[in-house]
């Protein structure tokens, strides 16, 4: 097949020729996204149910979750009920006034300038950032997600935050 000047090579996709052009759109669509870098970086088990939230609302649910009627838009409370005390809520990172300080990354034994790049001093490459994030030691992942799980968290606490799942899909 010719296209302009160029000769183009058909391709062979399902065993049908088609042709081919130089520009190609591709739209990738990650379903429970934030749900499922959360499963990653707190090392949990995949068929764990797991609701994201932000504020009161879940904003990303895993399939296991769906599978016990739990859907995008539940409220903490319907989470809890549907869900029987078998789906984990997480919230969102809230970031606030202190979030770059001293307190925050010690706990993860970090130094200042190494925790969420953009809100802090900018001097952190996206490599580091995202291995601040995801390459939590066993012990911190485990703390993290006993601080975390249930945990309801409430507007006036500071501001909701997509950073570190920007980190996950800029990888």
């Amino acid at each position: 097949h010719k296209r302009g000047k160029t000769k183009m090579k058909p391709a062979v996709l399902a065993g049908k020729s088609v042709s081919c052009s130089r520009k190609v759109i591709l739209l990738l669509d990650l379903d429970c996204f934030y749900a499922q870098c959360e499963t990653v970086r707190l090392g949990l088990d995949p068929a764990l149910p797991v609701a994201l939230l932000q504020w009161n609302s879940a904003l990303a649910v895993n399939y296991p979750a769906r599978a016990l009627g739990i859907k995008r838009g539940d409220s903490f409370d319907e989470i809890a009920s549907k869900g029987e005390g078998k789906c984990t809520a997480l919230h969102l990172p809230v970031m606030t006034a202190a979030t770059c300080d001293s307190t925050a990354t010690k706990e993860k034994g970090i130094e200042e300038d190494e925790i969420y790049a953009e809100e802090c001093d900018g001097k952190t490459s996206l490599e580091e950032a995202y291995n601040v994030e995801y390459r939590l030691s066993k012990t911190v992942r485990e703390a993290e997600f006993q601080r975390e799980r249930n945990r309801r968290r409430f507007p006036s606490e500071g501001k909701a935050s997509l950073e570190r799942y920007r980190l996950a899909s800029s990888r």
